[in-house]
């Protein structure tokens, strides 16, 4: 699919650390990504049923429930079901978990925000 001009890809951040969160936004941000926010993985259930990101980017560690978790509601909605889910860890070994659950995508920890960019620009062909 590609963007017309002007238009936008919508990014759901889902994260709990605000420096991390912070990061992710300016850089997405400056890229010509429009971002929603989420704290925990119940405000990301809700916020994708609200907002219908194009892309949502995972923490897989978060306060209230597993990424894992909110990866398997996202994929449950059947409206929803094919929203593009990039996951974060610290920990290189949720990779595999993380796409045998329905990932599109891992990013693992310290995210470097040129690693995080090319891997959107491939899934949504911004």
């Amino acid at each position: 699919m590609n963007v017309a001009f002007g238009e936008s890809k919508t990014v759901l951040v889902v994260g709990k650390q605000p420096k991390e969160i912070a990061y992710l936004t300016k850089h997405l941000t400056l890229a010509g990504y429009v971002i929603f926010l989420a704290r925990t993985g119940a405000g990301a259930i809700k916020s994708t049923k609200e907002h219908a990101p194009d892309v949502v980017l995972l923490e897989i560690d978060l306060s209230d429930m597993e990424g894992i978790d909110v990866v398997k509601a996202i994929r449950e909605n059947p409206i929803r079901a094919g929203t593009l889910i990039i996951a974060i860890s610290a920990f290189p070994y949720m990779k595999a978990r993380c796409l045998d659950s329905g990932c599109d995508g891992f990013i693992q920890k310290p995210i470097k925000a040129l690693d995080l960019l090319t891997q959107l620009r491939k899934l949504t062909k911004m």
